[in-house]
């Protein structure tokens, strides 16, 4: 099934396009022809210098995000959006003018990243964690430690000298950072506080959790190393409070250029306006079926959250196992033989020791499984929204960020044989699929038997909406940040992560809105595509196809899969650079 499963799809997909080209796609499409070979390469050469240009060159054994460093960037970025140009696509292939528009949407990316975003001189939890950057490439201390770790031990010596040697640069990393953040905002800065509480006393818990594992002959240096390493957190910490009060407050980007991220970079054919309306459509629907689902549920037992995290994982692998066999039941979708399993296992203490790898560790296995961390049930992250919830139900994440969530996607999309497609990832199709999926358990009957899972769903649901609405409102400036917590915070959610969600969406404009719009473009692209095959439309058919798309933004995909061109000619033509 393995590599048929990617070739059937794309099989499919061709054969889509020639009925198009008959009907309703007329001459445009009908005259395309592939690109030249020096094109097709100069393509290809630019999306993965793009994609090298986003990680920083190392000097002295550290990234270098300096001033100069971030305008010699623009300067290469210059020189590709140059070669960029000189293409043109107007005669290529469809599937080769979906591959233009994504290495258009790296090029954009990145143009927003360094000259409206400006991480490295506005973000002090640019530093820390792998956020969203806008094309650059961030977590360089505890981003870039957790993903040396996450793998289980064996630690061998080669493997224990790399961590220690990255321990020992995070010091100097963080030295940097507080030269380039020339231009801190109140708003990302207290972003990054919460990973940096307890700092000194979480890097102690990290060498003690860690010592049991490295050659003995190591533990001491990793000690000494864990030491400085604290301190350097500490001081960080310390140096962002003292600022805090005097920094300015970040500004709402505006309507033009939220527009312009949307369209450019995200490529869809919506703007705020649209956006909005249908957010706010989606939460009163989502509010209704909630309160549909808790009169039909009145006076039923609350379900049983698990009592250990071992029942947990236990739980995990069962939920896994039946979602497989409950989507190949019922025709839904094809789970190739090539993605492995989905579990959970103990989150390792000394992963444990940082709350920021509290709920997003985890590692993949040589069989393209994917193993999830989790924290003890003593843990106080058990009792934040997300994590209550699936240890209630763990299927509820399962659909989402296992199979057919992210962790399927992610394995087939890999598989992809163009090289744009397999490395570039749409957050409109990962997440629409993922928040896709939430909906679509419940309306294919995996929940018939749980209505109190059903509830659970609706209230994810409408948290999804609840963050677009907020999104687009806070870029407009018409919502504050406070009133974003305030809003989150009904649906219900604490204080913590209603924090983090509204400083995030705040930050980095359009993230709040990728699940929720993600799910209605593919709602809508279902619906044409029964309307246009008719009798011949299979649900796992157009599952099936979605998947081996890759992370293509869903328009385009729309466009391969329908033949529907309206939205794409205007994508092509458009020449606006970004309003900064």
């Amino acid at each position: 099934m393995n590599e048929a499963f990617v070739g059937r799809g794309l099989c499919r997909r061709l054969l889509v396009l020639s009925i198009a080209v008959l009907g309703s796609v007329g001459s445009a499409v009908a005259s395309a022809g592939p690109p030249g070979n020096a094109a097709r390469a100069d393509l290809t050469e630019i999306f993965l210098a793009v994609r090298d240009l986003r990680a920083p060159r190392l000097v002295d054994g550290i990234p270098d995000y300096s001033a100069e460093a971030i305008e010699t960037q623009k300067t290469r970025l210059a020189e590709l959006r140059s070669r960029f140009d000189e293409l043109d696509p107007a005669d290529w292939l469809v599937p080769d003018q979906v591959d233009y528009l994504i290495v258009r949407s790296e090029l954009d990316t990145l143009d927003y990243g360094l000259y409206v975003y400006r991480a490295t001189s506005r973000s002090p939890n640019f530093y820390l964690s792998s956020i969203s950057s806008f094309g650059m490439s961030s977590g360089a201390t505890l981003g870039e430690l957790g993903r040396l770790v996450q793998q289980p031990p064996p630690f061998d010596e080669p493997r224990a000298r790399e961590i220690l040697e990255h321990m020992r640069n995070i010091p100097r990393i963080l030295e940097q950072a507080r030269r380039n953040l020339t231009e801190p905002t109140r708003e990302m800065s207290r972003w990054a506080l919460p990973t940096l509480a307890d700092a000194e006393q979480s890097s102690r818990a990290f060498a003690e959790g860690l010592s049991e594992h490295l050659p003995p002959h190591l533990v001491d240096e990793l000690r000494l190393s864990a030491t400085a390493m604290g301190a350097a957190f500490e001081d960080y910490r310390a140096w962002i409070e003292e600022r805090l009060p005097t920094m300015a407050s970040a500004q709402p980007i505006g309507r033009e250029m939220y527009d312009w991220i949307l369209r450019r970079i995200w490529l869809l054919p919506y703007d705020a306006e649209d956006v909005l309306r249908m957010g706010e459509q989606e939460y009163a629907r989502l509010l209704s079926f909630s309160s549909f689902e808790a009169a039909r549920n009145a006076g039923l037992e609350s379900p049983r959250t698990v009592a250990t995290t071992a029942e947990y994982a236990a739980s995990t692998e069962a939920e896994a196992k039946a979602i497989r066999k409950f989507l190949e039941d019922k025709q839904a979708l094809t789970v190739p033989d090539f993605v492995g399993p989905y579990r959970r296992t103990l989150m390792p203490a000394y992963i444990q020791a940082f709350s920021l790898w509290a709920g997003l560790s985890g590692y993949r296995t040589p069989d393209n499984g994917a193993v999830k961390y989790s924290v003890p049930e003593d843990h106080p992250y058990t009792q934040t929204y997300w994590e209550s919830i699936m240890r209630v139900d763990p299927s509820t994440n399962i659909f989402h960020d296992g199979i057919p969530g992210h962790h399927m996607q992610g394995v087939v999309s890999a598989r992809h044989p163009s090289l744009i497609r397999a490395r570039h990832r749409d957050r409109f199709k990962s997440e629409g699929w993922s928040t896709y999926w939430e909906e679509t358990a419940v309306q294919l009957g995996y929940y018939d038997d749980r209505p109190r899972s059903r509830e659970l769903i609706y209230n994810f649901l409408r948290l999804r909406a609840l963050r677009v609405i907020i999104d687009v409102r806070m870029a407009l400036g018409e919502m504050s940040v406070d009133e974003a917590v305030a809003a989150l915070m009904t649906i219900p959610m604490d204080r913590r992560i209603a924090s983090e969600e509204a400083d995030d969406f705040f930050a980095a404009p359009t993230g709040g809105v990728v699940y929720l719009i993600g799910k209605m473009q593919i709602e809508k692209l279902l619906g044409e595509r029964r309307q246009q095959l008719g009798s011949a439309f299979r649900l796992r058919e157009f599952h099936d196809d979605l998947v081996a798309a890759a992370w293509v933004p869903i328009e385009l995909t729309r466009w391969e899969m329908t033949g529907a061109d309206e939205n794409i000619r205007r994508m092509i033509d458009d020449r606006t650079p970004v309003p900064w």
